[in-house]
C-alpha cells in the first residue's frame, strides 16, 4: 500500500511505502494522473512502473521531501532514462543512484544557465580510469540535451561519469571521487620521482593506472597479491622499488590501511617499466 505524498507530474508521484516505511519516487505512464496527496493505493500492475529509493536508511540526514524540494520533474525522467541506459550498457547498475543524479543534473543546468564556469580536475583522470561509465555519461550528455536544450561541458561529463561508475560498484559517490583524488595523489609521486609527465590518453599511462586501480581495490578489499615480487623489485630495481615505498605511504595514510610489501614490490616493477616506456 503506497500514501501519495507529491505528485510530481502524470507520471511521477512521490509516495511513502507502508510495508517497507520508506519514501520512494514512482514513475510510469499516467501513474500520477487523477490522484491526490494522501491518496492510498495498491499498484495492481507493476509492468512499466520504475521505483526509487530516496534516501539510503543509513542516511539520514535529508528526508525524501528534502532531497526533491522544488526539483523539475523533468530531472528524475531524465535521470530515470540515463539509469536505464546505463543499466543495457554496463548490465548491473543501482537504480537508486537516480534521486542524487536527477539531483546533480538539476544543479549543474543551473549553473550553466547562469554562467558559472565547472571545473573539474580529475576529468582526464576519470575518463581514462572509467572509459565504460565515460561512453554512457556522453550519451547522458545527449538525453539532456534533448530534454532541456542546455549543452554540458566536458567537465560535467566527468561528473556523471562518477555517479555511473557509483551505481555500478554500488557505492556512494564520495568515494568514487575519493578513489580517483587518491590515484592523482599516487601519480603525482611517481612522475615528480621519476621526473616525467605522462601522456593520459597513452597505453603507458592506462596499463599503469590500472594496475593502480587494481592495488588500491585490494588494499580496501583486504585481497592477498599472489604472487611475491617484493625481493625481486627491492634488488634488481632499487630506484624505482623506494619510489613505490613512497607511493604505498600516500595510499596507506589516504586508506588508514596497510598495503602488503608484496604489493609494493608489484607497483616498483610497474614504476621499472614507466622509466622504460
Amino acid at each position: 500500500m503506497y500514501r501519495i505524498i507529491r505528485i510530481l507530474n502524470n507520471n511521477g508521484v512521490m509516495v511513502y511505502d507502508m510495508e517497507r516505511e520508506e519514501e520512494v519516487i514512482l514513475l510510469g505512464s499516467g501513474i500520477g494522473f487523477g490522484k491526490r496527496v494522501n491518496e492510498r493505493f495498491e499498484l495492481e500492475k507493476a509492468d512499466g512502473i520504475k521505483r526509487y529509493t530516496i534516501v539510503d536508511r543509513e542516511e539520514k540526514k535529508r528526508t525524501g521531501r528534502q532531497v526533491i524540494g522544488g526539483m523539475n520533474p523533468v530531472y528524475l525522467e531524465v535521470a530515470s532514462r540515463i539509469v536505464d541506459m546505463a543499466r543495457q550498457s554496463l548490465n548491473e547498475m543501482n537504480p537508486n543512484i537516480m534521486i542524487p543524479l536527477a539531483d546533480h543534473i538539476a544543479f549543474a543546468v543551473e549553473r550553466i544557465k547562469t554562467g558559472v564556469v565547472i571545473e573539474n580536475p580529475f576529468h582526464a583522470d576519470i575518463q581514462t580510469l572509467y572509459p565504460e561509465e565515460y561512453q554512457v555519461a556522453l550519451a547522458a550528455r545527449r538525453i539532456i540535451k534533448e530534454a532541456v536544450n542546455c549543452e554540458l561541458p566536458e567537465e560535467e561529463v566527468g561528473y556523471i561519469a562518477l555517479h555511473v561508475r557509483a551505481g555500478r560498484m554500488d557505492e556512494k559517490l564520495e568515494e568514487s571521487l575519493k578513489t580517483v583524488a587518491l590515484l592523482g595523489k599516487v601519480l603525482d609521486v611517481v612522475e615528480n620521482g621519476l621526473e616525467i609527465s605522462l601522456d593520459s590518453h597513452s597505453f603507458t599511462y592506462e596499463r599503469f593506472m590500472a594496475h593502480l586501480r587494481y592495488l588500491i581495490a585490494c588494499v580496501k578489499n583486504g585481497d592477498p597479491v599472489s604472487l611475491n615480487m617484493d625481493e625481486y623489485a627491492r634488488t634488481q630495481f632499487p630506484e624505482s622499488y623506494r619510489l613505490a615505498i613512497a607511493a604505498c605511504r600516500v595510499i596507506e595514510e589516504e586508506l588508514n590501511m596497510q598495503v602488503p610489501k608484496e604489493a609494493v614490490g608489484h607497483l616498483g616493477i610497474h614504476i621499472e617499466r614507466l622509466k622504460k616506456a
